[in-house]
């Protein structure tokens, strides 16, 4: 008598095949840094764009036709900042750096140019004209220069003022150091004294690190009022940072 053999593969050898299924793979160390470059790029950028038309409002509304004046103050501004830094521990000279940061985001402008540009729309008079559409021509490009204006005024100070994240990173480098040891610390203190853990608490701090790192670092770039001392937001931001480091270390869990 003839048997019929069963298609279907044992049930243990279908376990095995599902256990040994690979699964999703983690970012490798070139896709985290090139993570972390477009990050920066995308952040800068929008920054920029933020930066800008939040000046170009200002300008018709609480500053009255003073926004281009007020973006090319803004980049004095934090030149001086930097004259009272003049060394770092990334550069020797911060104030050389950052101006080449700022001729360099400039170069753009003028390969399009963007000065003459400027400089014929500077010279328009729209109330000379007495058709009321050639008016409003008139009135949009000369505004259009002025916003032109503004957003090379405002690129080149953000181009100074992520030197000075730059010149920061050793700061944040510290408090991320100091955060980390003491919430080791206060882990093992935790650890050893049957200390409760509180997977609620770690998600959140880590989370709120990060935001610290990046939330921080975007608002100051696209930050379009002056009076602002770079040296006080780096410590509040660092201090912040090095806070949640030191709580997402020490609710890390006890038993690993």
């Amino acid at each position: 008598m003839s048997t019929t053999a069963s298609t279907s593969p044992p049930a243990h050898h279908s376990a095995s095949q599902a256990s040994t299924a690979p699964a999703g793979r983690s970012r490798g160390p070139i896709a985290a840094l090139a993570s972390v470059v477009i990050g920066l790029a995308f952040s800068t950028l929008s920054s920029w764009i933020f930066g800008t038309a939040l000046t170009v409002l200002g300008d018709h509304t609480f500053w009255k036709g003073g926004g281009v004046e007020r973006a090319m103050a803004a980049v004095e501004e934090d030149f001086g900042y930097l004259q009272g830094y003049p060394r770092s521990l990334m550069v020797d000279d911060t104030v050389a750096l950052a101006r080449n940061f700022a001729e360099l985001v400039a170069r753009p402008f003028h390969w399009l140019g963007a000065p003459a540009f400027i400089a014929r729309t500077a010279a328009i008079e729209p109330d000379v004209v007495a058709n009321p559409h050639a008016r409003a021509v008139r009135r949009i490009v000369k505004e259009a220069g002025r916003v032109v204006e503004t957003a090379i005024y405002v690129a080149q100070d953000t181009a100074i003022r992520l030197a000075i994240a730059f010149f920061a990173l050793p700061a944040f480098a510290m408090a991320i150091l100091i955060g980390l040891i003491d919430g080791l610390v206060r882990r093992d203190l935790r650890k050893w004294t049957g200390g409760r853990e509180s997977s609620y608490v770690y998600h959140h701090s880590k989370r709120f690190a990060w935001w610290f790192l990046t939330a921080g670092f975007t608002a100051y770039l696209a930050w379009p009022f002056d009076g602002f001392n770079p040296a006080y937001l780096v410590l509040i931001f660092a201090t912040l940072v090095a806070a949640a480091v030191s709580t997402t270390a020490s609710t890390f869990k006890k038993y690993l």
